[in-house]
């Protein structure tokens, strides 16, 4: 295989994770992140599958769905260690995240995004007309499009595809990047 399909392939699986179509994607926790420490109060768990259900420490939790397989809870967890997991037709997702200060040295903090409490699923998400739940755009209706032209250097048709290299949902690395930047980067460019 040569670099130039191997990175197209690495990209349209990237489009396949972003839009939903891989098979392994059937069920995601988008927040808390693997491995993720969190300050002592609530936590905000998005998890999206279908018919699923979360368990935070093998309990069932309620959880609200703003759309069609999507599942939104806030969880008031104790100081320690947490194992929630997203169970739905025999198959299962599990995160490891811990409350409070000291967490282990390979548990890294973790930062919300969209930062501000209040944001709904609504203004970034919506249904397409198959039903089905999608991102609908508009990261730009909140940040400022020149301050990121100043730190990226793509147009802003590339900009506003945030989700190829970004989790809009939050993370433990700077800028909520998927990959390393370097990988990031070959997934468009071979160079």
């Amino acid at each position: 295989m040569t670099v130039r399909s191997r990175d197209r392939l690495v990209f349209v699986a990237a489009i396949g994770l972003m839009c939903g179509l891989a098979d392994d994607d059937a069920g995601k926790i988008l927040r808390p992140a693997n491995n993720s420490s969190h300050k002592s109060g609530p936590i905000d768990v998005v998890a999206n599958a279908p018919s699923g259900k979360l368990q935070l420490d093998g309990i069932v939790i309620e959880a609200e769905r703003p759309f069609p397989n999507v599942l939104h809870a806030s969880v008031n967890a104790a100081p320690g260690m947490h194992l929630l997991a997203l169970v739905w037709d025999g198959d299962k997702k599990e995160v490891r995240f811990f409350v409070g200060p000291n967490p282990p040295a390979d548990f890294q903090p973790f930062h919300h995004h969209p930062p501000i409490p209040g944001v709904k699923c609504t203004q970034c998400h919506g249904l397409n007309q198959r039903g089905r739940f999608v991102f609908k755009g508009g990261c730009f209706d909140c940040h400022q499009q020149d301050q990121f032209a100043k730190i990226h250097t793509h147009d802003a048709a590339v900009l506003e595809r945030c989700g190829m290299c970004h989790n809009a949902h939050g993370s433990t690395v700077k800028a909520h990047l998927l990959y390393s930047k370097e990988t990031a980067c070959k997934i468009c460019h071979s160079n």
